[in-house]
């Protein structure tokens, strides 16, 4: 429900503007200097687990991002890149297997604290371009890395054996589309609102039984927008 309104609140204001009913008096604002702007943002995360979703959950989390955007100077397109940072925490059905001993280890509900990095590399369409109210799609592809920490039953698992697992690193990948609006109060600042929902797939997890984990974000956040 959330994608369909600002869907359609994005196009809403697209199809206003360009029935030339833009504020009078405000200025075009060319990017800056060099083209680039930089974008430093803030803002939440919510979690839906695709699998495993017995033995895995994650609550909502906060999100902070940096950014880049060059313009092609053409079709309103512009090439993205972004390093964004999630943070969470979550419970998980514990099952490792140390390889050097043979011990196993297992239990239920155990609370873990996650950090995510996403490496976001996309393009962007702004329905409105060079003027100081810019709605805008992007799409793209990013790689994660992801760590899990085990924060509680740390004293069942040491009860089993002295070499369980209570950290654990791995990388994965997936896909992110978003929709916001930017607003440029001159040509080397400005604000960005938006909404990024992206999918990803983990590597195998071994203290999750070698289960991979695949999960959707749904992210909202703000940005301070820097012309170079």
């Amino acid at each position: 429900m959330l994608r369909l309104l600002m869907t359609f609140f994005i196009l809403l204001i697209a199809s206003l503007c360009q029935a030339d009913l833009k504020p009078r008096g405000l200025p075009n604002l060319p990017t800056s200097g060099l083209g680039i702007k930089g974008s430093v943002g803030v803002g939440f995360t919510d979690f839906t687990i695709l699998d495993p979703t017995a033995n895995f959950s994650l609550d909502r989390g906060t999100y902070t991002t940096i950014g880049l955007q060059r313009g092609f100077d053409a079709m309103n397109l512009y090439f993205t890149m972004s390093l964004g940072h999630m943070t969470g925490s979550g419970r998980s059905n514990y099952s490792y297997k140390n390889l050097s001993t043979s011990t196993s280890y297992s239990t239920n509900d155990i609370g873990f604290d996650a950090n995510m990095f996403d490496l976001g590399v996309g393009f962007k369409l702004k329905l409105i371009d060079k003027y100081w109210f810019g709605p805008y799609i992007e799409g793209g592809g990013m790689g994660s890395y992801h760590e899990i920490t085990y924060t509680s039953k740390l004293s069942v698992l040491d009860a089993q054996g002295s070499d369980a697992k209570k950290k654990e690193v791995v990388l994965g990948s997936g896909y992110y589309g978003e929709a916001g609006i930017d607003v440029e109060f001159s040509n080397s600042f400005g604000l960005k609102f938006a909404g990024r929902f992206a999918e990803e797939r983990t590597k195998e997890l071994e203290t999750l039984n070698k289960s991979t984990v695949s999960f959707r974000s749904e992210t909202y956040y703000f940005s301070a927008l820097i012309g170079f």
